[in-house]
């Protein structure tokens, strides 16, 4: 469970106390958070499926949105576990700072083929395709909604939208008036404290500036041992927007810092074959956004986004140092019985790297300090029959400095049928890629397996075999072939349903061809002097990416939501992702790290307009490779606003085990960690 910092728990919710005491009400909150009827729930506008705004029902995509309402009911404070709302995603705990994330039929901490954006800007990092989840920490009540899609959306987005897209969309600045100071404390083991204020620049701009402070100590391992996994991150940020007749202008700066804990898997060549020493990951960055959007007679819109992205990560993996520069424009225009809408990018990325003892990278990479992508799409909706049959066409030209191909092609074609005004039908398929990344070409990773011990298994020599990733220069993008389907209406006026089925065909997927075996630390190959075992500590297998590897993923999502009563609300979705193995994947660790099964529970209830309550249970199916049961999570949250100003929260989490393992992380960087048992309190005073 996690352990307090001494006082630090107690000296942010005194701030936050004491800071609350000293302002005046202005303006009561007091959010109705169970208004909105079935109806109106099924045609949530989103925005990521075409990059324009669109009912849920008439998108042609499986998406789910978790709504800033769903969020404040279960009391969620992290993004990560905002996105366990949602069906057809793995979200799994690896330590106290660590998440693996993904979605059908793909996880893992360093997971390349889920798309994560926020306000349309790509949170993933080049050198490995994914995303670093511990850096994803702005204020909760920042955001207005998360809109996930189940699915490739590379027609749009690019390459990396391959099984998924998660785009985190943020509140405007003229959302709410006023100030908002907020803590908490979990008396066993983390707290923070937080700020917003926002307010009106003449008649027709706003602003909101926000800060926040969390930290949080140690989990244990598996074992018992304390495993360094403590944290500590401030975030602080500020929004505006200007509005006039014609144009909408937005912006945003926001900045991070702090040290995430890590438990450093080191060889030593004596039984057990690995130590364990305490390391301090250093991240700071920050980004700057300009967004501006003019609407014109007839459902013609353009829009244009500047954005610039720093971030530095100085762990015992591997460190880097990134700014990256994008700009992404957007015209949308309607000719008879077709909707287009067309885009570019342009992105520009400038590295520092520094080598690892578990990860170097090789001369000719470690030489490159930039790279260059560039894109455009055009979608074109065309409507056969006036609210009822519609044809998507779309393709996306996308090229990349670390891709073989001169350029990659994304098309898709989706159909919606809308037999009756409550219920859809849709179909798709796509092609979209998973392109090459620094890891894939130009890195070289040790220990990747834990050291097998001498005689034992696969290890014929009297000394311990350790095992290194090289990689590939001539490693290709992953291809993706993927067919959708999905029907989702209403029941009743009371229930609703979404379903969808997928059937996802890889090709190009990374895998490893066996290499050398050489002496340690003399570097001689075995075959070339067989005699160098006997004077070595250590040998050292190679095995190297290839793209000699193809697989099928099936499976589907079911939900249902219901009313059953204006102050009640009940949803229950369960998920389905079976991997078969093609050429290439007999035999590898690489498949199998997907829980199959997943299912979801969630209650919510009103107890007048003050207090309310919801609970949330989910099961997760066993991981077999990784030796991981399966279990059941539940959370429950009690939401009470005694007063017009004042909210309080008091819930706990994983109510039903003292302590879970979710996950191990893939590079055997750090050991498990068991995510246990605990409760809180928050508070929110508005004023």
């Amino acid at each position: 469970m996690l352990r307090t910092k001494p006082g630090r728990s107690a000296i942010a919710a005194a701030v936050a106390l004491v800071l609350c005491a000293t302002g005046s009400p202005a303006q009561a909150q007091n959010d109705d958070l169970f208004d909105m009827s079935l109806e109106e729930l099924v045609n949530l506008s989103v925005t990521s499926v075409s990059r324009k705004s669109e009912p849920l029902a008439d998108t042609t995509s499986a998406v789910f949105v978790i709504t800033r309402e769903d969020i404040e009911r279960q009391g969620i404070r992290s993004i990560p576990d905002a996105l366990r709302l949602a069906p057809g995603l793995s979200v799994l705990q690896i330590d106290a700072n660590k998440w693996a994330i993904g979605a059908r039929g793909e996880s893992g901490r360093f997971a390349n083929k889920l798309l994560v954006l926020m306000d349309g800007r790509t949170l993933y990092t080049p050198s490995f395709s994914g995303v670093f989840w511990d850096v994803q920490s702005t204020l909760i009540e920042e955001i207005e909604r998360i809109e996930v899609i189940r699915g490739p959306g590379a027609t749009v987005w690019g390459s990396n939208a391959t099984n998924g897209v998660i785009n985190i969309i943020t509140r405007q600045p003229d959302a709410d008036a006023g100030t908002s100071i907020l803590a908490g404390i979990d008396p066993e083991g983390s707290s923070f404290a937080a700020g917003q204020y926002s307010g009106a620049m003449g008649g027709s701009g706003a602003y909101r500036v926000f800060a926040k402070y969390h930290s949080a100590n140690a989990n244990r391992f598996v074992d018992g041992g304390e495993a360094f996994d403590d944290w500590d991150l401030w975030r602080g940020g500020v929004r505006a927007q200007w509005r006039n007749d014609r144009d909408e202008w937005s912006g945003s700066v926001e900045g991070y810092g702090g040290d995430m804990g890590e438990s450093d898997v080191l060889f030593v060549p004596a039984p057990p074959y690995f130590s364990i020493a305490p390391n301090d990951a250093s991240v700071s960055g920050g980004f700057a956004t300009l967004r501006w959007n003019r609407a014109r007679d007839g459902g013609t819109s353009s829009a244009a986004d500047l954005i610039i992205d720093y971030t530095d990560r100085d762990a015992a993996l591997y460190s880097e140092t990134r700014t990256t520069l994008s700009f992404d424009g957007r015209h949308q225009w309607s000719r008879g019985a077709h909707e287009f809408i067309a885009g570019g990018q342009v992105r520009k990325n400038y590295y520092d790297f520094k080598n690892s003892a578990r990860v170097s990278f090789v001369e000719d990479f470690m030489n490159i300090d930039e790279d260059l992508l560039v894109a455009v799409f055009l979608q074109d909706e065309i409507t056969l029959k006036p609210d009822a049959v519609s044809l998507t066409l779309g393709v996306k030209l996308e090229r990349n400095e670390f891709s073989p191909r001169s350029v990659e092609f994304m098309p898709t074609a989706r159909l919606l049928w809308k037999p009756a005004d409550d219920m859809s039908l849709w179909a798709g398929a796509a092609r979209a890629v998973r392109t090459p990344s620094f890891a894939d070409q130009g890195t070289e990773s040790l220990d990747v397996l834990p050291a097998r011990p001498p005689l034992t298994g696969p290890n014929p020599f009297p000394i311990p075999l350790r095992t290194a990733s090289i990689s590939n220069p001539d490693f290709e993008s992953e291809v993706l072939a993927a067919y959708e389907a999905g029907l989702r209406g209403r029941f009743s006026d009371t229930m609703s349903y979404d379903v969808s089925v997928y059937v996802f065909d890889y090709e190009n997927l990374r895998t490893f061809a066996g290499g050398d075996t050489v002496c340690q630390p003399s570097g001689v190959s075995v075959l070339v002097n067989p005699l160098c075992i006997l004077s070595s500590t250590s040998a050292t297998t190679e095995v190297q990416f290839t793209n000699e590897a193809s697989s099928r993923t099936w499976g589907g999502e079911v939900q249902v939501d219901w009313l059953p009563m204006e102050a009640l609300r009940v949803i229950a979705h369960a998920s389905f992702a079976k991997q078969d193995l093609g050429r290439g994947l007999s035999g590898s660790a690489v498949p199998f790290q997907y829980p199959e099964w997943q299912a979801q529970l969630r209650a919510e209830y009103r107890y007048g307009p003050k207090l309310s309550l919801a609970a949330a249970f989910r099961y997760v199916d066993e991981i077999e490779v990784q030796d991981i049961d399966d279990y059941w999570q539940g959370n429950v949250n009690l939401r009470w606003q005694p007063t017009e100003n004042w909210v309080l929260y008091l819930g706990v989490r994983n109510l039903f085990d003292d302590a879970t393992l979710e996950y191990t992380s893939e590079l055997f960087e750090s050991l498990p960690t068991e995510i246990e048992r605990s409760a809180y309190l928050n508070l929110r005073y508005d004023f």
